[in-house]
């Protein structure tokens, strides 16, 4: 492949070189040996020496950026290509790169995703893949910010679609690298820590929703620690009902002693002033009315442990449980 790759760069004819440019970016990553490793370099090289050939130099700068010999001298043409929205350069090409050059990459990725273009999901998703534990905490500033400059509410008419709901597909992210379990706690441990320092409550609502989900057993630890995290400083009742509602939620893919530990952490916190204890109530009353099954759950809580939920549930929220629940729930 990277011989055709090579030998296709210096044809005449410009979808021969197009070609190159796309195989040769499906190789690279694979490539191990030395030898190959110079053929797509010759090969980015000779795309590069056609100043009227603009159409491929983004990806023969991407395959010089991959190549280690050849990164420091080509990565500042590369980022400024990238910066100025380049959609021939991938982004995959550039976290090759976060290792070696982390500040001018994440400097790049910073200028790419502040406006709103049509790519920013598919961008913001790259960058949090590769994130590693060394920068999980600096990309995860970034983002941060990225998500407070294109808030999920009220967002400017220029920055609709995916830009609109980026904390969402930001949660949805930590949620997925989750399922890995302990695994990802190395990472996920400083990356959601950064993104709850300064996050936007829509951020940290997202961010709380995608925490209280069951997931998989091997999960549920990672995920109490970040919860943890998350509940040591938040006072926000929006966050909070996000989080509660998100527990009852995931009742019913199996995740019940997960929820019942979150709801009445939930409630904790909620009752330390008349406000938040209104606040739960009437969250545990809309939920027992609208979730199938929560209101009888709750109700066998409050009967196997009055003492936990006594100062949390109010009489009249006590009352309907009761009813809908179908069970006498000691005072």
């Amino acid at each position: 492949m990277c011989r055709a790759v090579d030998r296709w760069a210096h044809e005449e004819r410009p979808p021969r070189r197009t070609a190159a440019v796309a195989y040769g970016l499906r190789a690279a990553p694979y490539v191990r040996a030395e030898a190959d490793r110079e053929l797509l370099r010759h090969a980015a090289l000779a795309m590069l020496a056609r100043p009227a050939d603009c159409t491929v130099h983004g990806g023969a700068l991407a395959l010089l950026v991959h190549d280690p010999l050849t990164r420091a001298r080509y990565l500042p043409q590369a980022l400024a290509r990238f910066a100025a929205g380049d959609p021939r350069l991938p982004a995959g090409t550039l976290v090759t790169a976060l290792a070696t050059h982390p500040e001018p990459v994440l400097d790049a990725f910073r200028t790419r995703l502040r406006p709103c273009g049509p790519d920013v999901e598919e961008i913001l998703h790259t960058l949090a893949d590769a994130t590693t534990p060394a920068l999980a905490h600096r990309v995860a500033g970034l983002l941060r910010d990225l998500v407070a400059l294109h808030p999920e509410t009220d967002a400017p008419s220029a920055c609709t679609g995916p830009a609109a709901g980026l904390g969402e597909h930001l949660a949805a992210q930590v949620g997925r690298r989750l399922e890995d379990g302990l695994a990802q706690r190395a990472v996920l441990l400083p990356f959601v820590a950064g993104l709850l320092d300064g996050g936007t409550p829509q951020l940290r609502s997202a961010l709380a929703a995608a925490l209280a989900a069951p997931g998989r057993e091997e999960s549920r630890p990672l995920r109490r620690e970040l919860l943890d995290l998350l509940l040591v400083q938040e006072r926000d009742p929006m966050v909070l009902d996000r989080l509660l509602g998100a527990a009852a939620d995931g009742l019913h893919r199996g995740g019940e002693e997960h929820a019942r530990q979150v709801i009445h952490r939930v409630g904790l916190l909620l009752a330390r002033t008349p406000e938040g204890a209104a606040r739960f109530d009437r969250g545990l009353f809309d939920l027992a009315r609208h979730v199938p099954g929560f209101a009888r759950l709750v109700a066998r809580w409050l009967t196997e442990a009055p003492g936990e939920w006594a100062v949390l549930v109010g009489p009249s929220t006590r009352r309907m449980i009761e009813n809908l629940g179908g069970l006498r729930v000691p005072a």
